[in-house]
């Protein structure tokens, strides 16, 4: 099982990363610039924009390539996207840990 956490670039990423303390299994992501010599290794991936149309189906494909069970989006827009996608996900069996009803107008 992989886990998938967005938000790369961020200190949060890397907290959350060693607070869930699975290394071998974690997958982080960002659609920032990535140097490429970290873009080479299996640990991190470019996603898309998040406020592009086909954000939720990219990163879909991405989970399903990369075997993720779990999506730990960090960024507002992703959170949105992904909140309102969650049903999507759970159909292949990944989950998303957003709240069911997030929304940026809450912000």
């Amino acid at each position: 099982m992989n886990i998938l956490i967005t938000g790369a670039t961020t200190s949060k990423a890397y907290q959350l990363e060693r607070f869930l303390n699975r290394p071998d299994e974690i997958i982080l992501a960002d659609s920032a610039e990535l140097p490429a010599f970290l873009l080479k290794s299996k640990r991190f991936l470019k996603i898309p924009d998040e406020n592009a149309s086909s954000f939720v189906h990219e990163l879909l494909a991405l989970c399903l390539d990369h075997e993720v069970e779990e999506v730990y989006p960090l960024r507002p827009q992703e959170i949105a996207g992904l909140a309102s996608a969650r049903l999507l996900f759970e159909e292949y069996g990944i989950k998303v840990m957003t709240p069911a009803d997030y929304s940026l107008e809450k912000e």
